[in-house]
């Protein structure tokens, strides 16, 4: 757990951890015990959900996911060694890079796409004007789709200050291209409603309080005190209901 952790916190939105409760534990229970681990506030995500089956009979098991989602590596992490982190280090560099098979012809189009320049990436795709190149531009465009569904999702969960940073962010890349930049518009527009601005103040509390004491003890009672104050402090807003969620957690019994 520990190493996982490490490798989210050092590899960012490059990769995704993801853990999974195999044991039938209760929610309320694993969760309660990350935090006091202090393994949370970060972007590791936890999950009774399996995403593919185990090998074998023992835990822990790790398995690593490729960018074409093909399992690599699968098993007892203590077996991996430093291939794990390399094999981390080899899909980031993959997924940074052109797929496999593109055309000399498109590397620049992705090349411009992966460096956050879309309009530039659609633009050479339409100069261009081939099969693979309209194929290319659907894929662009398709990924900017799913990174606009994001910010619909965060902005209705009350997770604004990411959702103003992701918009931000495709305001600048793709501004030359009309169809897009007027989605990232509306988008924009949503987010600049009065309704939203307390969300936008309990997000930002929450998140700086998340940041200070996810790696101390977070279920300390001045801790909990805190959050409990920041609840009522952002009453009515969907973030008051997670921070309601961590105070709960603080309660949860756990074998010792």
């Amino acid at each position: 757990m520990p190493t996982s952790v490490k490798l989210q916190e050092k590899f960012g939105d490059d990769i995704q951890v993801i853990f999974v409760e195999c044991q039938n534990t209760s929610k309320d229970v694993y969760e309660a015990f990350a935090w006091k681990m202090r393994w949370m506030g970060n972007a590791a995500m936890w999950t009774a959900e399996r995403p593919l089956s185990t090998t074998g009979t023992g835990l822990p098991e790790t398995a690593l996911i490729g960018v074409d989602g093909s399992v690599i590596m699968q098993g007892n992490p203590g077996n991996f060694g430093k291939k794990l982190e390399e094999a981390v280090n080899a899909e980031v560099k993959k997924a940074k890079s052109a797929p496999a098979g593109t055309s000399k012809e498109l590397e620049h189009a992705w090349k411009s796409f992966l460096k956050g320049d879309i309009d530039d990436a659609i633009a050479e795709c339409d100069k261009l004007a081939s099969d693979d190149a309209k194929a290319a531009r659907e894929a662009f465009v398709g990924r900017v789709t799913a990174r606009l569904a994001r910010v619909k999702w965060m902005t209705e969960n009350g997770y604004i200050v990411a959702a103003d940073k992701e918009v931000a962010a495709l305001e600048s890349a793709v501004k030359s291209n009309p169809e897009l930049s007027a989605k990232v518009a509306e988008k924009k527009a949503l987010l600049a409603a009065a309704d939203l601005a307390d969300e936008r103040e309990a997000d930002k509390a929450f998140t700086a309080f998340i940041s200070k004491v996810a790696k101390e003890k977070p279920f300390d009672s001045p801790t909990v005190k805190k959050a409990e104050s920041l609840a009522n402090k952002h009453k009515d807003t969907k973030t008051a209901a997670r921070i309601e969620r961590f105070v709960a957690l603080s309660k949860v019994e756990l074998n010792k």
